[in-house]
């Protein structure tokens, strides 16, 4: 078997260039195109074969010549960045590169993200020999919304494309660098998301008696939703709730006839905590706006999603692949992540790990939160990033591991809905893929 690590620091200039030109070249979720382009020209240059899926990004594919089970390995990243206005120094001093698009940064970590695939992609696809089956290489658009996922997956239904286990990294600022997070189970959150408008009857401050005040309705609401997660959810799995938006009034004097508010919760479990929240807040906001004298509307309501959940068998052999290549003194168990990732999708449909690449070097300035415009990224971790995902799709090939029974049994149509998707909305996703 091949020394992944020393493999992985002879590609490591070519990982951060890569990185360093995406970092300074960041386009928003869904306008992607020149991002697409240049990962297309560098799978061109080593020769691999892939497709670009129509606002979903690119499937790439390389096929090993060993003989193996028959096996399917699927690489994910993404590559979108966020509207933010990044600050010319990390926590520490200035930056090794800087985004050339004003109000636009790489704020989340996906400009390494993709390069680490690049890496990992370039070693993989000169190694073919050692290689006992298939890798997908999986870029995905539009993370940040959700806006890229639905196609590629659509994309993969109508080609027949499946795997048997998925893997994707994330850098990672709240877990120190050198460390690699494997977490079993329940690693990233998902989030359901609320915006509902309280209608009252406005009046003058000086006769609240005269109105139904949409503000007063709203504290009650607020307190209840609150008090909803000790009374009605269940203490053993957690739940967290915030509202972020907040808007009601224009002067001081007048009470409004309206009142908006929205925001999210965050959970791991759909069935025990997603779902009976969701049945919860309606009841909450339902029975208190008739208390109050006023009515609401559902502006917006999700269905809970799906966590990143690391499957127990291949996590454990994550670690074991991944600490044998790089020492186990690199495997850690930082806490859950309350962050929602569209990586979960993947492995809902498939069993797979998410791994967590620690970048937070305090003499480095790499230790902002996520999407903050001091974020920043530990170079030096990328060797092991790129050697995490090289390990885990080398031996998972030739491995005994077989996922079959935990793979989702139905159709991609009963997949999307289960997700939440209406017919019309399922169509127009497979239409788009056709553009």
């Amino acid at each position: 078997m091949m020394k992944v690590y020393e493999l992985a620091k002879a590609v490591d200039p070519y990982v951060v260039s890569m990185r360093r030109y995406f970092h300074e070249n960041p386009e928003l979720s869904n306008q992607e195109d020149k991002t697409i382009e240049r990962i297309g020209q560098e799978l061109d240059a080593m020769g691999i074969r892939y497709e670009v899926v129509p606002k979903g990004g690119i499937i790439g594919y390389i096929e090993g010549t060993k003989p193996g089970k028959g096996k399917t390995v699927l690489l994910r990243a993404d590559c979108d960045a966020l509207p933010v206005l990044e600050k010319k120094d990390n926590l520490a001093g200035p930056r090794v590169c800087c985004s050339k698009v004003d109000g636009v940064m790489h704020a989340c970590g996906h400009d390494g993200h993709t390069a680490i695939l690049l890496g990992a992609a370039k070693i993989l696809n000169e190694h073919k020999d050692e290689i006992a089956g298939k890798i997908i290489l999986f870029f995905e658009r539009a993370e940040e919304n959700g806006g890229g996922m639905p196609q590629m997956l659509a994309y993969m239904d109508k080609h027949g494309i499946t795997a048997d286990t998925c893997y994707g990294t994330h850098l990672f600022a709240m877990l120190e660098s050198g460390k690699i997070g494997l977490i079993t189970g329940g690693t990233m959150s998902t989030a359901m998301g609320f915006n509902i408008t309280i209608h009252g009857k406005g009046g003058h401050g000086s006769r609240p008696d005269q109105a139904n005040s949409p503000i007063d309705c709203f504290v009650a609401i607020y307190n209840a939703l609150q008090a909803a997660r000790l009374t009605k959810i269940t203490p053993f799995k957690p739940l967290t709730l915030s509202v972020g938006l907040l808007q009601a009034g224009a002067v001081s004097n007048v009470i409004p006839n309206d009142l908006t508010f929205a925001g999210t919760a965050r959970l791991f479990d759909r069935e025990e905590v997603g779902y009976p929240f969701k049945e919860t807040l309606i009841k909450i906001v339902d029975g208190i706006c008739a208390a109050y004298g006023c009515t609401a509307t559902y502006n917006q309501l999700s269905d809970p999603a799906y966590p990143v959940y690391n499957d127990p068998e291949c996590v454990e052999f994550a670690r074991k692949v991944v600490g044998a290549e790089l020492g186990e003194d690199v495997i850690a168990q930082p806490e859950p992540w309350m962050a929602s990732e569209s990586f979960s999708r993947l492995q809902k449909l498939m069993p797979g790990v998410f791994a967590l690449v620690g970048v937070n070097n305090p003499e480095k300035g790499t230790g902002a939160a996520h999407h903050n415009e001091y974020f920043d990224i530990d170079e030096d971790t990328f060797k092991l990033a790129v050697t995490g995902t090289v390990s885990y799709a080398l031996n998972f090939l030739e491995s005994d591991i077989d996922t079959s029974a935990r793979k989702w049994k139905g159709t991609m149509h009963d997949f999307f809905k289960d997700m939440g998707y209406t017919d019309e909305m399922i169509e127009a996703v497979y239409k788009k893929i056709e553009a």
